[in-house]
């Protein structure tokens, strides 16, 4: 058990600061490691408190950057979209059906031809990424390929991106909690470990917003674009094997 802590509390500060710094595939690098110790019933639960820590932390470092046009309609959309996914989260949380909704949203987003229209939302129209993402995020763990696709967009700032993408991680991870708590699942035996892993996610997390604020805007959206895609890859990998 100790070698499992110490190996999960290295990715949790690596995966933290790979979220702070870039935006993507922090979380789902976590809950992908957190498959080799744990069942998928369990993950999603725990994963969920980890990744609203390390997420209420990036906004706590980058509040400023909020923006409200974004966040309301966000929050408003997302409550409907939660209390979906309490009703169906025992029939879908072990399909792949979650996990190919979210691979067609990233391939869209890097490929889609000219002809089509891209994924740059107006921001009132973040309600319906709220819905999408409160309802997939109950039943599908990581959300950072949900939101991703549309923060491809030229309108906002490298720490626009990073605190509001984070922002709306941490409402739908919270949510996570009361949810499965009325499900049966019982955080107790876990807490110690949540803890631990939260603390190295504080040192993550201002490790990566470090980094973040020394990347310029061009670099910051190839990484970006490179992180997505190579969630993307592993998605792939991972519904075909």
């Amino acid at each position: 058990m100790p070698i499992v802590y110490a190996t999960l509390v290295f990715f949790s500060f690596f995966t933290s600061a790979l979220s702070a710094a870039t935006g993507m595939g922090g979380g789902v690098l976590l809950f992908t490691v957190m498959t080799l110790y744990f069942p998928i019933n369990v993950i999603i639960p725990i994963h969920g408190v980890i990744q609203f820590f390390n997420n209420f932390l990036t906004v706590s470092f980058l509040k400023s950057y909020l923006k409200k046009s974004l966040m309301l309609p966000f929050l408003i959309g997302s409550l409907p979209g939660i209390i979906a996914g309490f009703f169906v989260v025992n029939q879908l949380i072990k399909t792949q059906a979650p996990q190919m909704i979210i691979l067609g949203l990233i391939l869209y987003s890097l490929f889609r031809p000219k002809k089509l229209p891209d994924l740059e939302l107006q921001h009132k129209n973040f309600f319906w990424v709220g819905l999408i993402t409160g309802f997939l995020g109950i039943i599908a763990g990581a959300i950072d390929p949900v939101l991703a696709p549309f923060f491809v967009r030229k309108d906002l700032s490298k720490e626009e991106v990073i605190a509001n993408k984070a922002a709306m991680q941490a409402i739908v991870h919270f949510a996570k909690i009361p949810v499965f708590l009325s499900l049966g699942f019982d955080y107790v035996p876990y807490l110690t470990f949540c803890l631990i892993t939260n603390v190295a996610c504080f040192f993550g997390t201002r490790f990566g917003i470090y980094l973040l604020h020394k990347m310029s805007e061009s670099i910051f959206m190839k990484v970006f674009k490179f992180a997505l895609a190579a969630t993307g890859v592993r998605m792939l990998y991972k519904l075909f094997h």
